[in-house]
């Protein structure tokens, strides 16, 4: 199924995608950025090729209320029009926000925007999803606008101390978890209005949580025990900060003395398994990535190079490692990633994993780190 994806290039539109890269049912995500938007045939061509539609663009922070009034209705509007001009009749599930039920500038917009919708599709005899989103958090938003969850990642990251409202309230549901919903929703669509549940959480205990992870993994250099996944996947968050402001390579301790070298490659308070590989001379393994897995690579003899690239990026992350000087680098969700011996000696690599490996949920879907998004 080719399913179109408004807002692609923001932070839930590119959840998705992973998401539609992940499905086993083949889907296609076709894309809309502002672009599209902007130029009425392009918005054309973009419905005509789908055949649903998963309307994720908006607008909720602006120069003014007016601009978050009319920059969601003028989205909803446009893309109703371009199915109107070539005759488009497909599902449409619009990811619309808790705040719809609670008035104020934003809220109203999003409802009236879901109004612009379902009008049309009731009009086409359509499904039309209005699917009502708790908090967004996740990998790689944007500070200071996507999540608390982020900006305070964003702030602990780079040692800063962010202003925290501790008795804020939120209800946070991972984007990866949301995309699982939207993915099921357009596969058997419904006409309907979904309301996803969160986990219900003060700002001041997201701060206390991510704080004491940053302590555990950055100052202890240990990968803390999680009371739960939503605690694995706050923590994972953390990580795709860490990485994007250059937390890895991480150097190791090596304790050396006539008999050789001694290096302790990594620590943790729960579950977890250590491997070794080896690797002859213009090998390459990996070319995948995962979702929730937490792993960490130390090459500790010959010379390699260790490969990183975000899902669809161009930007790949390229660290030089050896055995002389051992670092650790810690693959983030959602990055592609693979390890070549780049040497001519065979290259002997530790992998620690933060689960017990299980085959028939592997997390690891295969992706190249140099394809082109």
């Amino acid at each position: 199924m080719r399913i179109g994806v408004t807002g692609s290039a923001g932070f839930l539109g590119w959840h998705l995608r992973c998401r539609l890269l992940i499905a086993s049912a083949g889907h296609e995500a076709v894309c809309a950025d502002r672009s599209t938007f902007a130029d009425a045939a392009a918005l054309d061509r973009f419905v005509s090729s789908c055949d649903a539609i998963v309307h994720v663009a908006g607008v909720n922070r602006a120069n003014s209320d007016a601009e978050v009034a009319s920059g969601n209705t003028w989205l909803a509007q446009q893309l109703v029009e371009a199915m109107q001009r070539t005759g488009t009749a497909v599902p449409v599930l619009y990811t619309n926000s808790v705040k719809a039920d609670d008035g104020g500038v934003y809220g109203d917009a999003k409802q009236a925007a879901a109004d612009i919708l379902a009008q049309h599709q009731f009009a086409t005899n359509m499904p039309m999803i209005d699917m009502v989103l708790p908090h967004v958090f996740g990998e790689y938003g944007v500070p200071y606008y996507n999540s608390a969850v982020t900006t305070f990642s964003y702030a602990l990251a780079n040692g800063e101390t962010p202003q925290v409202d501790l008795d804020g309230q939120l209800e946070l549901l991972h984007a990866q978890d949301i995309c699982v919903a939207i993915v099921a929703a357009i596969e058997a669509p419904v006409s309907g209005r979904p309301r996803l549940s969160g986990r219900p959480i003060s700002v001041g205990e997201v701060w206390n949580l991510l704080e004491a992870h940053h302590g555990r993994y950055v100052e202890e250099l240990t990968i803390p025990r999680f009371a739960d996944r939503f605690d694995q996947q706050v923590f994972n968050s953390l990580r795709s900060q860490l990485y994007l402001t250059g937390y890895y390579p991480h150097p190791i301790t090596l304790h050396s003395d006539p008999r050789g070298a001694f290096a302790e490659l990594g620590r943790a308070d729960g579950l977890g398994q250590t491997s070794i590989s080896t690797s002859v001379p213009g090998i390459t393994r990996g070319d995948h990535f995962h979702v929730d897995k937490i792993e960490r690579f130390v090459v500790i003899a010959g010379s390699a190079t260790i490969r990183l690239r975000r899902l669809f990026t161009n930007d790949v992350k390229v660290y030089e490692v050896s055995g002389d000087q051992p670092v650790f680098i810690d693959m983030p969700p959602l990055c592609t990633h693979n390890i070549s011996n780049t040497s001519d000696e065979v290259v002997t690599t530790m992998f620690w994993a933060g689960d017990h490996f299980d085959p028939a949920v592997p997390d690891t879907y295969i992706e190249p780190v140099e394809a082109t998004p």
